[in-house]
């Protein structure tokens, strides 16, 4: 009898006991939320259920979950240690504003637009009624399907690794999100009313992505219709994680999908480059830069990171650089290190970017990104470098890189 169950378990999961036919339903339900997760699990050719049923689900409000915004930024405030000269250097680099809201997202906008999210510190989806909007119950079907994913992805591995850099962040997630948007992807075309000129998936994430990556303003997702540049690049992780899942589901499915997170790129640069080609060996930056006294505390720099390819993007993007020279500049892209220092007296900011690539940048994107109001931007073969501060006398005093190799 025991043998008889599982066999029955495993063929109402996997063999249509439980109802295929998705129907139009509201994501504040369990039964809905159950058929999704269903779904979900079939699309990926899951076998074994981890959750027994569903992954922890819970329906709040908007008054709670307004609550639980305000609590935690509260808390974070609280803990979060200043660092001005983040703030400071991506300005002067024209990647954020100087002034106003950078992130561009209120706790308003959060409470009105937020359908479904995972929660990689509780390890469970939430769902947000909206009882007061007409909301479109198809999109928040994709949402929630979306979300659950995520939670068969952490059961699976561990979503809480610490990149060491800008870069290795923004290539973690593009392929957890990658993976994500893909299976959502494949959901959308089972629900009712689905309508797409692109019914491939690796059609669809590459549209997505080409509209994402133009400068063209009449385009609704254009890369400036994202934010600022700096913001912007990070909603790159869905297009580019869906290209690079999409061409390895194409090519062998499921079980290409699954072992594509033991080939994936550890830099943006993978991502970036497009399907089916193989990102070239990056070439490491192993000295730090000679930086005057007066930006030092205690003799070590306040920053270090690694923005990698898709921020030098948008960077290019920032300074006006036509998107299609944009991204081959970019892709030239092999090694950076930005150092950026904070004097606390007089509180100025000083940062030294140091680009790696392949070839050097076409005299007319130089021409673009050295203007007067802008930082000083000296090319040397191969190499990129970049400089800022708020104070004129820290960019009269040469080349801080000076005594490094290829200087």
């Amino acid at each position: 009898m025991r043998t008889l169950y599982l066999l029955c378990a495993v063929l109402a999961l996997l063999a249509g006991c439980h109802d295929r036919a998705l129907k139009l339903c509201d994501i504040t339900h369990p039964d809905c939320q159950q058929d999704i997760y269903y779904a979900d699990l079939r699309l990926r050719g899951d076998g074994y259920d981890f959750f027994s049923g569903v992954p922890p689900i819970r329906t709040i409000d908007e008054p709670t979950f307004r609550n639980e915004l305000e609590k935690e930024e509260a808390e974070a405030e609280q803990q979060r240690l200043p660092t001005p000269w983040w703030d400071a250097a991506l300005s002067l680099l024209g990647l954020v504003p100087s002034t106003g809201d950078t992130q561009g997202a209120s706790i308003d906008n959060q409470v009105k637009m937020t359908a479904a999210y995972y929660s990689l510190k509780n390890r469970n989806v939430t769902v947000v009624s909206h009882p007061e909007l007409n909301v479109d119950a198809s999109q928040n079907m994709n949402i929630l399907a979306h979300e659950l994913v995520h939670a068969l992805q952490d059961s699976e591995m561990d979503l809480h690794l610490q990149p060491q850099s800008s870069d290795e962040n923004f290539a973690h997630k593009a392929l957890i999100e990658g993976d994500a948007s893909l299976y959502q992807r494949l959901f959308e075309a089972e629900v009712p009313g689905y309508h797409t000129a692109y019914p491939d998936p690796l059609a669809y994430f590459s549209r997505w992505r080409d509209d994402y990556l133009s400068d063209d303003t009449t385009l609704p997702d254009s890369f400036a219709s994202l934010g600022p540049p700096f913001f912007a690049a990070g909603w790159l992780v869905y297009p580019l994680g869906g290209v690079w899942l999409a061409d390895r589901w194409d090519k062998g499915g499921n079980s290409a999908v699954r072992h594509a997170y033991g080939q994936a790129p550890q830099r943006s640069l993978g991502y970036l480059m497009g399907p089916g080609v193989a990102p070239p060996a990056s070439q490491d930056i192993t000295c730090e830069p000679a930086v005057a006294d007066e930006f030092k505390n205690k003799g070590h720099a306040y920053g270090l990171d690694s923005f990698g390819a898709v921020y030098f993007f948008a960077y290019l993007m920032g300074w006006h650089v036509p998107s299609s020279e944009s991204l081959s500049s970019s892709l030239l892209w092999r090694y950076d290190l930005i150092f950026v220092y904070y004097n606390q007296s007089t509180q100025k900011t000083a940062l030294t970017w140091r680009i790696e690539l392949a070839s050097p940048l076409p005299d007319s994107v130089l021409a673009l990104l050295t203007t007067p109001d802008g930082p000083r931007v000296v090319q040397d073969r191969s190499t990129l470098l970049i400089t800022a501060s708020d104070d004129p006398s820290f960019l009269a005093a040469g080349n801080p890189w000076a005594a490094c190799p290829g200087s």
